[in-house]
């Protein structure tokens, strides 16, 4: 069975996730240092000398357990939260690629079944898009060649090319502009209407540009505050509920989503 668009937003979403994992895997939730025959009894275990220095990562809920041996070069400070919080960053920006790939999916998906209605039932933005003159050549020609051809191919692959480089779907007004190119009617409406946790559009799209913005943030300005006359390079903050917040938010709104393209197209 063909990948769909959904397929391909949840296996991006499974890895949102699995930085979240990590971060608890790896995130020290130790508050003392180990114990000195903690540490002979298990250097005797794996047969390292009794004198060997290691390192011990307690993760959350102790579920797991990290050893380290010191010619490793790292300490305990590189599993604080503020070493291990690119995990989370990395975890926002991977949630709204996820969206932005899902909907450039859908839209290619569609677009031939959607270009095929009566020209004035054909979404507005659908419409205005603009393909290279050889791409509509390439394809009469192999309608001339063979008339029981699928030109439809060629235009898919070149509307694909010319989303991914042309469009985002990622802001308010750009997932409002891929709703509008698959026919979707009063979107951010019905949208919410299908969110469990909202009431109010509004709402809704000041959650998913708070999560933008954040991804902003990380992916172009390396989430580095701006000061005038700063002495030290700082970090925004970040904690794991918000990361955790905003793969949910997500996940909710491209199910809601594909709940519309299901009904509409």
């Amino acid at each position: 069975m063909p990948i769909i668009a959904k397929d391909t937003f949840d296996a991006a979403i499974a890895r949102a996730h699995h930085l979240l994992t990590i971060y608890d895997i790896l995130h020290d939730h130790r508050h003392r240092n180990i114990r000195a025959d903690w540490r002979e009894n298990f250097c005797n275990m794996m047969h390292w000398p009794k004198s060997e220095e290691i390192v011990r990562i307690d993760g959350k809920d102790r579920n797991s357990l990290l050893i380290l041996r010191a010619e490793i070069g790292m300490t305990r400070a590189e599993f604080t939260h503020d070493y291990l919080s690119e995990l989370l960053r990395g975890a926002i920006t991977s949630t709204v690629s996820a969206l932005d790939r899902y909907i450039h999916d859908q839209i290619v998906n569609h677009a031939i079944k959607l270009l095929s209605r009566a020209e004035g039932d054909i979404p507005k933005e659908l419409r205005q898009l603009r393909l290279p003159a050889l791409t509509v050549k390439r394809s009469l020609e192999k309608l001339k060649s063979d008339s029981a051809s699928r030109p439809g191919t060629i235009l898919k692959r070149e509307l694909q090319e010319m989303l991914h480089r042309d469009e985002t779907f990622q802001s308010v007004s750009g997932v409002e502009k891929g709703a509008r190119m698959l026919g979707l009617k009063d979107f951010w409406s019905e949208l919410t209407k299908k969110l469990q946790d909202y009431t109010r559009r509004g709402d809704v799209q000041a959650s998913l540009k708070k999560i933008t913005k954040r991804r902003n943030q990380i992916v172009h300005e390396a989430d580095v505050i701006t000061q005038q006359k700063a002495r030290k390079v700082k970090l925004r903050d970040i904690s794991k509920s918000e990361a955790e917040n905003a793969v949910s938010f997500i996940k909710s709104l491209v199910l809601a989503f594909d709940e519309l393209v299901t009904e509409n197209c």
